[in-house]
């Protein structure tokens, strides 16, 4: 207990990892592998930031800490349309994709592929959507954004702390890779130049989010539920990933175009978590 209360984030990280890999490696020791429509699951592992937010916020800040952690899962900012706009942009990413294909002839995916999710069984797209609300969504965000981005920012800058949350985020993962048939398949470039760059990406846009949504977990899980339904589906090809993925990257570079030029008044800050 006294660790944590001197370490927090330490201790955070620790557990997360600690949590997440306890249920992943025993999997890939298994020979299990799952796959988008699988029965098989990884998902629950995908708990492990959440829970570890929660524990270190219990030892280090008892119920009123808890109470606050708690509020941000549905916490709303203002002004709404704001929160909507961050929140929900990886529809708008995808709309832009449907008339990029239309207009391009390309194919686009039937809206049923949407609902065959990496790791998860043929359960329907709103179920499908909640459980990865569930699990990608509060169970990753509540840690990352919601627990360890500000003691971070903090520390080393709103760009340094985005980015070392961002390779954090990016070694958490590491036992996925013997479990997921779509990590599997990746190569080393792929995974250099594709997961890590795009893990980067994510992480300054969903820095962004939190800052402009006051800390609103809330608003981090949505859009990392959303954009997931447009990257980890049987959906995922063609013209719906590469300009999906393209809107996130040109945001992120966008963004620290902007943080390099604002110098005085960074962007990517976040101050006062969960403040109205």
């Amino acid at each position: 207990m006294t660790f944590v209360r001197r370490n927090p984030l330490v201790s955070f990280f620790l557990l997360a990892y600690g949590l997440s890999w306890a249920y992943w490696i025993p999997l890939a020791l298994a020979g299990v592998r799952t796959a988008p429509g699988s029965t098989a699951t990884h998902e629950p592992g995908l708990l492990g930031p959440a829970l570890a937010a929660f524990i270190v916020t219990g030892i280090t800040q008892g119920r009123a800490g808890l109470a606050t952690l708690a509020g941000r899962l549905v916490f709303i900012s203002r002004p709404t349309w704001r929160f909507l706009a961050y929140s929900l942009s990886p529809l708008i990413f995808l709309g832009l994709a449907i008339l990029v294909g239309t207009v391009t002839s390309a194919a686009i995916p039937p809206w049923s592929d949407f609902a065959v999710y990496s790791g998860l069984p043929r359960l329907g797209l709103p179920v499908v959507l909640l459980l990865v609300l569930l699990f990608n969504g509060f169970g990753e965000e509540t840690g990352w954004r919601g627990f360890a981005l500000e003691p971070l920012q903090r520390r080393h800058g709103p760009v340094a702390g985005t980015l070392i949350l961002a390779a954090l985020w990016a070694g958490w993962h590491a036992p996925a890779f013997f479990v997921v048939e779509t990590y599997r398949t990746m190569t080393i470039p792929t995974i250099i130049g594709g997961f890590g760059l795009g893990i980067c990406a994510g992480a300054i846009v969903l820095s962004r989010i939190a800052q402009r949504t006051h800390g609103s977990i809330l608003a981090a899980a949505l859009w990392h539920a959303f954009y997931n339904m447009t990257s980890a589906t049987a959906a995922s090809r063609g013209v719906v990933a590469a300009v999906t993925t393209t809107c996130v990257m040109v945001w992120a570079f966008v963004l620290l175009i902007g943080e390099a030029r604002r110098g005085t008044r960074p962007s990517l800050l976040l101050t006062a978590p969960g403040s109205r």
